[in-house]
């Protein structure tokens, strides 16, 4: 399994979650890349460093992910889903700053919706 990047503590709904966090170029474009399993509750933060409309692929994915796409002020402003058995890519209907990938159903089972807000991105 390829190593994931440092961690970082982020709050959803009250809740606290440890996530892998994405920020350098590198990071960016390998987030889960290789990676043949997750626990239920891993998840990758991207932050791209600035408001942009941003495109999520699942090439070189092994497992299905949910991805929710996030504006700057952490506002959840949709949930995706990467499938690398179809290969398409997932694009934000609006310019956002951050990505947080997870395992499918990791938003539903958890009670993350569009609309709800993160925190200590």
């Amino acid at each position: 399994m390829p190593e994931l990047p440092e961690g970082k503590t982020i709050v959803i709904n009250e809740n606290t979650y440890e996530v892998s966090f994405a920020e350098t170029g590198m990071e960016l474009m390998t987030g889960l890349k290789g990676v043949a399993s997750l626990d239920p509750y891993d998840a990758m933060l991207f932050d791209f460093g600035m408001i942009m409309e941003v495109i999520m692929t699942p090439k070189g994915c092994l497992i299905p992910l949910d991805v929710a796409f996030i504006s700057g002020d952490g506002k959840v402003e949709e949930i995706k889903t990467l499938d690398p058995a179809n290969g398409f890519t997932q694009s934000s209907s609006m310019r956002v700053r951050y990505a947080l990938e997870a395992p499918v159903g990791f938003f539903e089972q958890n009670g993350i919706s569009v609309g709800d807000t993160i925190s200590n991105l």
